[in-house]
């Protein structure tokens, strides 16, 4: 029924609705980390958590079945290129708050420049090595 670009975009999208739905259920655990820079407030009651939690089991049941009604196989990724990636994706994210690239979001203080620049660039070189090492 389905071409391979049609398979290959329905194969991954589903994926991608998967891991949302297991991310949601994580969510409604009552074991989660808070971040460093962020934390989730809990304002749902157990009896929504356990309809909630309902659903989601038949998203993840649906999403069974239309993997075996399209033969949809499973995609397969390496660590390493995982780690490398990743990686690189936050080296970039990293260079984004380098001080001269805050000054579009205003003036920058040389205290600024001296204080947050080497410390971004110590975990820049962090990740540069993590992205070498595989």
């Amino acid at each position: 029924m389905l071409n391979p670009n049609q398979k290959r975009f329905l194969m991954i999208t589903l994926g991608v609705v998967e891991d949302e739905l297991r991310r949601l259920k994580e969510l409604l655990r009552d074991e989660r980390e808070e971040g460093l820079f962020s934390r989730i407030k809990d304002d749902i009651g157990l009896e929504e958590k356990n309809l909630l939690n309902e659903k989601i089991d038949y998203l993840i049941v649906h999403l069974i079945n239309l993997k075996k009604l399209f033969d949809l196989s499973e995609s397969e990724f390496v660590l390493r290129y995982i780690v490398k990636a990743t990686s690189v994706y936050l080296l970039i994210q990293l260079e984004e708050t380098m001080s001269c690239r805050l000054k579009g979001r205003g003036e920058i203080t040389p205290e600024l420049k001296e204080t947050l620049d080497p410390k971004l660039n110590e975990m820049r070189s962090v990740l540069r090595q993590m992205e070498s090492m595989v």
